[in-house]
């Protein structure tokens, strides 16, 4: 039996299996289940789920190998899915010394050890009193260091199912988060619905708080929505004809006051003067490229983590994607498993780290990376750390410079000695 992951677009995921043999058949199976992306997700009021799970019973009989997907009860399937994720490391070529893992406390909070309800978190913000905001499984949580308690909205029906989808801090002290396609914030104890009538949209794929520049970007379906002292503003193929798509991934700001705005379709530079550049219309590693992840280090150089949205072969699994660097005098670097010491190239979030002046990168198959921002690439992850699992969702920093990681087996607080 696998139990297998799909997304909104039909791309899958084995999460785990009951074959302990270790076969070269079952090993295969999975590898060809991971590679197939035309799995049909379940909709909800006509709209694709982000996550679907799919229990799958493969058999080999008289030698022929059968698969059927199998209807099993809602409560154990979930349960099962709490288990580590063995990585995936593509990188054959690179020897990983993880010279600096001993110089961090790796503390792991889960629904075994602590009150966090369920292991399954997707997306972290940090408030500015430190406290922790979790997404989990129909659910949103608060963790003060000591407890998880429950910080679900309380002013809307829930309904049959309620999710949350995109989570962040602003620096008003305000906790804004997507929850079933509606717009919340936080702050003081109250919660707050924005109308998207008043608003002028529904639901965001990514909250980003820009600390700089006091705004807030809210990527959606029909462009980028800034936020900024009461007043909400969008950025949308209409104002900005270089837009490949509407489609917003990811943006953020950074702080010579350019927006990195990544699409399904691109990615666009809209510098401080508002012209646009698109990057597909450019011969740079940006082309082709959708922009997932921005930081920045205290010397202007830009930090990206890429998706490779339209490649050749679609049964690929470790893409032409990894990160890219934007040095301050206008170059750009990629950094692959073809020509760095990244394991696997799907990230899910870099974080420029101002103490250590070091790179974070978190991967969904690799677990997380260190790059030293020279030759030194480490790579942690549950077979060579504390780290449960290879699948870190987000992570972020706390207001004392502590990395905290989202994963799927918990909350992970990485901690210099």
């Amino acid at each position: 039996m696998l139990q297998i992951l799909v997304d909104s677009v039909g791309n899958g995921c084995v999460l785990s299996h009951t074959d302990n043999s270790k076969s070269a058949i079952t090993t295969n199976v999975i590898k060809r289940f991971n590679e197939f992306r035309y799995w049909t997700p379940a909709k909800n009021s006509g709209k694709a789920e982000g996550r679907t799970s799919i229990n799958v019973l493969v058999e080999i009989k008289a030698g022929t190998l059968t698969a059927q997907i199998m209807r099993v009860d809602i409560n154990a399937f979930k349960k099962s899915f709490d288990k580590p994720n063995s990585p995936q490391i593509y990188n054959k070529d690179f020897k990983y010394l993880n010279e600096h893992l001993n110089s961090y406390d790796i503390k792991v909070w889960n629904s075994k050890n602590s009150n966090l309800p369920d292991n399954f978190n997707d997306h972290i913000a940090i408030d500015n009193n430190n406290g922790i905001w979790l997404t989990i499984d129909e659910g949103l949580v608060r963790f003060d260091g000591k407890t998880f308690q429950h910080a679900e909205q309380n002013i809307t029906a829930r309904g049959n199912y309620f999710s949350y989808y995109a989570l962040s801090s602003a620096n008003n002290n305000t906790t804004w988060v997507c929850g079933k396609g509606n717009i919340y914030s936080y702050n003081n104890g109250t919660w707050t619905l924005h109308e998207p009538k008043l608003i002028g949209f529904k639901g965001a794929g990514k909250i980003v708080n820009n600390k700089l520049s006091n705004e807030i970007f809210f990527c959606t379906s029909d462009g980028l929505i800034i936020y900024k002292n009461g007043t909400w503003n969008k950025i949308d193929q209409v104002n900005v004809k270089s837009l490949p798509s509407n489609r917003v991934t990811y943006a953020k700001k950074d702080s010579k006051n350019r927006i990195w705005i990544g699409t399904y379709s691109g990615s666009v530079l809209i510098d401080e003067n508002g012209k646009a550049t698109n990057f597909n219309e450019t011969q740079s590693v940006l082309k082709g490229k959708c922009i997932t992840s921005v930081d920045e280090d205290e010397n202007g150089n830009v930090f990206l983590g890429l998706y490779e949205y339209d490649r050749k072969d679609k049964e690929a699994v470790n893409n032409d994607e990894g990160i890219a660097i934007v040095y301050k005098n206008g170059e750009i670097k990629q950094f692959t498993t073809n020509n760095s010491g990244m394991p696997f190239n799907h990230v899910t979030k870099v974080l420029y780290d101002k103490t250590e002046h070091v790179l974070w990168i978190a991967t969904d198959r690799a677990g997380l990376v260190r790059y030293d921002l020279k030759s030194g690439w480490e790579n942690y992850h549950n077979d060579n750390s504390a780290i449960p699992t290879s699948y870190i969702s987000d992570m972020e920093f706390d207001n004392n410079g502590t990395l905290y990681l989202a994963t799927r087996q918990g909350l992970v607080k990485v901690e210099r000695k």
